[in-house]
């Protein structure tokens, strides 16, 4: 039986890698100068999977999404994987969640 309580080691990094691909694809996304609705359209992934993406709702958005929207960013998933690893090994950053996902600026 699994012991309750606080996540493992290792789920706890997985947890935070999979926010740091999803810091990287929302900067990745504002970068472009792409709304979340125009990263929809281009995409095929519709404008709320990614708005709950950005906004860490999904905590698991899938391979497949998440390899669909790093190709419309022309992002490799070995660039997204490098960025994502920089992004939590960088002590600049404020946490997963920075300002540039700030959702009152989301659609700017």
């Amino acid at each position: 039986m699994a012991e309750r309580g606080r996540p493992s080691r290792t789920a706890r990094r997985r947890e935070d890698l999979a926010r740091a691909v999803v810091t990287v694809l929302a900067r990745a996304r504002q970068e472009a100068g792409l709304t979340r609705a125009a990263l929809a359209e281009a995409s095929g992934v519709s404008f709320h999977t990614i708005a709950k993406i950005e906004q860490t709702a999904v905590t698991d958005p899938g391979f497949t999404v998440v390899a669909t929207l790093a190709n419309t960013l022309d992002l490799s998933l070995d660039e997204l994987a490098r960025r994502a690893r920089s992004e939590l090994s960088d002590p600049s950053h404020a946490g997963p969640l920075s300002n540039s996902l700030d959702p009152r600026q989301s659609d700017s």
